[in-house]
C-alpha cells in the first residue's frame, strides 16, 4: 500500500466529518463540547469561550473525561483546521457519531471579531 499524504489524510477525514461555521457555532446551545486540540500554551494565551483544551496528541486517552456520550455533539478546532479534522475524525473513528469541526479554525474565528478568552492561569 502506498504512503499518504498529509494532504490525502486530511481529505479523507474531512469527507468522514461535519463541519460548523463561526456563525453557526454561536447559534448552537451549551451542550456542545468544544475542544481545542491546539497545544496546551496557545489555549492558555487565548481560546473560544467554553472551550476545553485536550491537545491532539492526548485526545485517545482523555476524551472520556470530557464526554463518554456518543451522540453528544462535539466540535474541534485548532489553528486553522489540520488538526482539528483530523482530530474529528479520530473521534468518528472511536465511536463518537456527532462531531464536527470549526471552519476555519481559531484564526477563523478571531478574524471574524468573535470572542475569545484567556486563561486565569
Amino acid at each position: 500500500m502506498p504512503l499518504k499524504t498529509l494532504q490525502e489524510l486530511v481529505a479523507e477525514a474531512k469527507a468522514n466529518v461535519g463541519h460548523i461555521s463561526p456563525d453557526e457555532l454561536t447559534d448552537v446551545d451549551e451542550s456542545v463540547i468544544l475542544i481545542d486540540v491546539r497545544d496546551e500554551p496557545d489555549y492558555e494565551e487565548e481560546h473560544l469561550p467554553n472551550a476545553v483544551s485536550l491537545p491532539r496528541g492526548y485526545l485517545e486517552l482523555d476524551i472520556d473525561e470530557i464526554t463518554t456520550d456518543e451522540n453528544t455533539h462535539i466540535v474541534t478546532y485548532c489553528g486553522g483546521g489540520t488538526r482539528a479534522t483530523l482530530s474529528a475524525n479520530t473521534l468518528k473513528n472511536m465511536g463518537y457519531e456527532n462531531v464536527s469541526v470549526l471552519t476555519g479554525g481559531f484564526r477563523g474565528w478571531k478574524s471574524s471579531g468573535l470572542p475569545t478568552e484567556k486563561s486565569d492561569n
